[in-house]
């Protein structure tokens, strides 16, 4: 009787260990599963990172540029050139498949360091918000001016050339004879409107800055967090 208790004891021990152990297995390649998906999500939110930091980058460049263009026309200089360097308008193009992918399946709720999608999260609700208000705000003084411009002097014709400083894109080129530009340069509501480009470059250069810095340190966290999902 003895023995056979002893080796129920036994056989049910093994059922109660393969049990485990199948669990465990189970649980084990689940957690490996969503531990992959983890990783491969962050991987493709730092690559979406490092296409908003080439963007932010262009986007200062771009803003700078057409600022000091803005100040030598004010200071008393313009040219075709000149004058052409001023109109470009450039929208922001945002890189948040990746982050909307997590989001829509839920993985972003399995991550262990919630701290790290926090800050993702206000990334791309604060930053992407700021930038896209004044990307409006520049679209709009961009197209207020042109309207302004043709209604006080001659635009003779407009073509397509390539401009080295906007990254050599087929761009619209107005040809405008210089004594019109003299007399544009002369009026006062278009130094305003000149003014208007400056202050509105300077405030979406701060919110651009602020945001490339956030990025910066999001791709450091995320590659450490990488590095740990290995």
């Amino acid at each position: 009787m003895k023995k056979k208790l002893i080796r129920y004891s036994l056989d049910f021990l093994i059922i109660v260990l393969g049990i485990s152990l199948s669990f465990w297995l189970q649980n084990n390649a689940e957690q490996k599963k969503i531990t992959l998906k983890q990783h491969d999500g962050l991987l493709r939110i730092l690559e979406d990172l490092k296409s908003d930091a080439s963007l932010f980058e262009l986007t200062l460049n771009t803003n700078s540029m057409q600022m000091e263009v803005a100040n030598t026309i004010l200071a008393g200089e313009i040219s075709e050139a000149l004058y052409n360097l001023t109109v470009p308008y450039f929208g922001t193009f945002f890189n948040d498949t990746a982050i909307q992918s997590l989001m829509s399946t839920g993985i972003v709720d399995t991550y262990s360091n919630q701290e790290l999608i926090t800050s993702l999260l206000k990334y791309y609700r604060n930053d992407y918000d700021f930038i896209a208000d004044q990307s409006s705000a520049d679209e709009k003084i961009m197209f207020d001016r042109l309207s302004f411009v043709s209604q006080r002097i001659q635009l003779d014709s407009v073509s397509q050339i390539k401009q080295s400083l906007f990254g050599e894109i087929p761009m619209p080129y107005f040809h405008i004879a210089q004594n019109q530009l003299n007399t544009l340069q002369n009026d006062p509501n278009y130094k305003g409107h000149l003014n208007t480009l400056r202050y509105i470059k300077i405030s979406y250069n701060n919110f651009v800055k602020s945001a490339l810095e956030n990025n910066q340190l999001l791709q450091e966290e995320i590659t450490s967090e990488l590095n740990r999902l290995k």
